[in-house]
């Protein structure tokens, strides 16, 4: 590697690669590539956060400092190790350098990319990197993009079913002191061969072979979601476990005739209230928000929700230490021409269009229709067998005829129910129950919650429509610290940074999410280059703020009458 001048007065980078001198930007016109990089920046909002593929010299970094503000984050990955080793990692306040790895480039995204920002992020390949390290470059854009895609997934479903989300949550409350914590389970059938079921069209051929081998399936662990159970039980195949993740209602209906079953039912905080209710069985806790937010629960264990109850029942399996972990009905895809087995369709399933939108290979290489969800759902599957690709341990089998799972080879079930098991027999689960919550003081607690910023709301929306009628305008970099505005501003600010920052402000769970990512969006969208004009603004701040109140006000409103209403109906 040797460092050219440019003919603009720069300098670039030139390597070797393959025999051939390959410069990392333009050696005539680097003028032009600096330009194109502050051209994708240059409507930066104050908290956009930018990727960057490719430092060369560095040479853009000082015309690159005067778009940002000091709510800005830069990160930028450099493929070359030579480069990274001749420059800090710390470029500045707000700009770091990464060498290239994609673990690294995953765990940064994971770490960076939310339902706050996922509208306000701005990426770059500098120069020819995106060419000279294509292989990079692609695995770094296809991470992003996958990043990016679950952070809008959850913003979606939060929308999508945030009145059911609280209604289930105060709803499954009741239910906690009847059941049993999913760390319980760990390793309680290690090596002994795990059936996951699932309703995707294979799964009718794969139940017929079950049933040609109805005498084997007492050595294997089947766990099923519960739009499967009662395909499984009409043909006296009983479950060892039932997963149930989906809110809505139709999930109780898929159900309604087997809740006598003595099957344990794993459920969580969202799971559907009427069927945690109404389910006879013994009760397993899956904790994903209350192990956040309830004293003594900090220990209780979550599981893989990957979208589809499968990556649920999967985590389950592998959680208790089951291997091979087989799949059935896991299509991910149109099989057949169908969205679900006919052993598992619903009158729910009428209202909902399940056309396939693109095509994906089949697990014989041949084209199957899907759709973007699922392939979504295939690609987290995929994701979470690579966290287990260096155990020998666990093994990954697909029995189904849908798109192909990497990691998860295809057999037949058939041939998978000839191979000779050598573990232990599978071990019932046993009961503890000794999860105690008083969900009576945790209601309280919340209802407490939400009445203290109601009032502060409304305390704040006053202070707002004060500022506004005075209508003085000054620069609160300016003001004393005594001024009356300045520390009305405070004032709001600390209201905002507590509530936002406050524990029981994750049970609002989608409206708190849709709330602030609306407010980032609409109300406080700032370019960088105006930022400390406009945050010093004393009448753009009340004007910002009070929009905001109003809305958090509202929106509390409707969550205490939605918990009022949900405790009258459970308690």
């Amino acid at each position: 590697m040797k460092k050219y001048k440019t003919l603009d007065g720069y300098h670039v980078y030139g390597i070797k690669k393959e025999k051939q001198l390959l410069f990392l930007a333009d050696r005539l016109n680097y003028k032009k590539e600096i330009k194109k990089l502050l051209d994708t920046l240059e409507d930066l909002k104050f908290d956009s956060l930018v990727f960057l593929f490719g430092i060369d010299t560095g040479a853009y970094i000082h015309y690159m400092k005067k778009l940002l503000c000091e709510r800005n984050r830069v990160i930028i990955f450099e493929p070359n190790p030579e480069i990274c080793r001749k420059l800090d990692s710390r470029l500045g306040d707000n700009i770091t350098l990464v060498p290239f790895d994609e673990n690294k480039v995953k765990q940064i995204f994971d770490s960076t990319i939310h339902f706050k920002n996922i509208n306000n992020i701005y990426f770059h390949a500098f120069g020819n990197y995106s060419s000279i390290y294509k292989e990079e470059y692609d695995r770094l854009i296809e991470a992003l993009d996958w990043t990016i895609i679950n952070a809008a997934s959850q913003v979606d479903l939060a929308k999508r079913f945030k009145k059911i989300f609280i209604q289930n949550m105060i709803g499954n409350m009741k239910a906690l002191d009847r059941s049993t914590p999913i760390h319980r389970c760990r390793l309680s059938n290690l090596n002994v061969p795990a059936l996951v079921v699932s309703g995707g069209p294979s799964l009718d051929s794969n139940i017929r072979d079950m049933l040609s081998n109805k005498d084997k399936l007492d050595q294997y662990f089947i766990i099923t979601g519960s739009r499967t159970v009662e395909a499984l039980t009409k043909n006296g195949i009983l479950p060892d476990m039932i997963v149930s993740v989906d809110p809505v209602d139709a999930n109780f209906d898929m159900m309604k005739n087997c809740l006598n079953l003595e099957t344990p039912l794993a459920f969580y905080e969202y799971s559907n209230r009427y069927l945690v209710r109404d389910y006879k069985g013994d009760k397993i806790f899956i904790s994903l928000l209350f192990s956040q937010t309830v004293e003594g629960f900090e220990n209780y264990q979550g599981v893989y929700c990957g979208g589809s109850v499968a990556h649920a029942c999967i985590d389950i399996a592998t959680l208790m230490g089951c291997s091979p972990i087989i799949f059935l009905g896991q299509d991910f895809a149109h099989t057949y021409n169908r969205h679900h087995a006919e052993s598992a369709v619903f009158d729910y399933d009428k209202s909902l269009s399940y056309g396939a939108t693109t095509v994906v290979k089949d697990v014989y290489g041949k084209p199957v229709g899907t759709t973007v969800t699922l392939n979504h759902y295939r690609r987290r599957l995929e994701h979470y067998i690579t966290l287990y690709k260096d155990q020998e341990r666990i093994r990954f089998i697909n029995c189904s005829y849908g798109a192909e799972i990497k990691g998860a080879p295809h057999k037949e079930l058939s041939e998978v129910f000839k191979e000779k098991i050598t573990g232990r027999p599978k071990k019932k689960f046993i009961p503890s129950r000794e999860i105690h919550m008083d969900s009576k003081k945790t209601i309280d607690s919340l209802l407490r919650f939400l009445k203290e910023y109601r009032i502060k709301a409304s305390q704040c929306l006053e202070l707002c429509e004060i500022i506004r009628s005075e209508n003085q305008t000054k620069s609160l970099l300016e003001a004393e610290e005594t001024d009356i505005d300045l520390q009305r501003i405070l004032y709001i600010l600390k209201v905002v940074n507590d509530f936002e920052n406050d524990t029981n402000a994750k049970y609002l769970g989608g409206y708190f999410n849709e709330f602030v990512f609306e407010m980032k969006e609409k109300t406080f969208l700032i370019p960088a280059k105006d930022y400390e004009r406009l945050t010093s603004d004393l009448q753009h701040q009340a004007k910002a703020f009070q929009i905001y109140f109003e809305k958090m006000k509202e929106m509390l409103e409707e969550v205490n009458e939605i918990i009022l209403d949900t405790v009258t109906e459970f308690y």
